[in-house]
């Protein structure tokens, strides 16, 4: 089989890198804040996302990933607030099993009773479990309200 030429496949992904930027409805400026519609998100001091409004710069909420406080902000504008509401639980919820993995990855290292190690062994599965769930739902939601 013939192995395509990088200059096709870097035409290739270029057109679909265009597409994408075309049929995304927000825009990423080059000081990383990133508009959608009337909103304005940005990385604050404690590395979180603040939405806030563009127009009056009123504050609306912090979101720990990205993606989900693109999601918040379509979900805001539309007045949908039972989805703005499921987006801000999904987002505190990987990111509280987040910390808690890496928590629990730091102190089995230093576990040295057998008990303790398998203690934290299962608290770290299912954190590690629970993390990588609310992480595909959030991919999947994203992928379903701009994609």
């Amino acid at each position: 089989m013939k192995k395509p030429k990088k200059q096709v496949i870097k035409e290739l992904a270029s057109h679909f890198e265009e597409d994408l930027n075309k049929s995304l409805p927000f825009v990423v400026h080059s000081n990383n804040v990133i508009s959608y519609k009337k909103y304005a998100i940005v990385k604050n001091t404690s590395n979180n996302w603040a939405m806030h409004h563009s127009v009056s710069k009123d504050y609306i909420n912090e979101f720990y990933l990205k993606t989900c406080a693109l999601m918040a902000a379509k979900a805001y504008d539309a007045s949908n607030m039972t989805r703005y509401y499921e987006i801000k639980r999904m987002d505190t919820q990987y990111w509280a099993n987040y910390s808690d993995n890496q928590i629990y990855k730091k102190n089995i290292v230093k576990a040295k009773d057998f008990d303790r190690y398998m203690i934290l062994l299962n608290k770290l599965e299912y954190s590690q479990a629970q993390s990588e769930q609310y992480k595909n739902e959030i991919s999947t939601m994203f992928k379903w309200t701009f994609v």
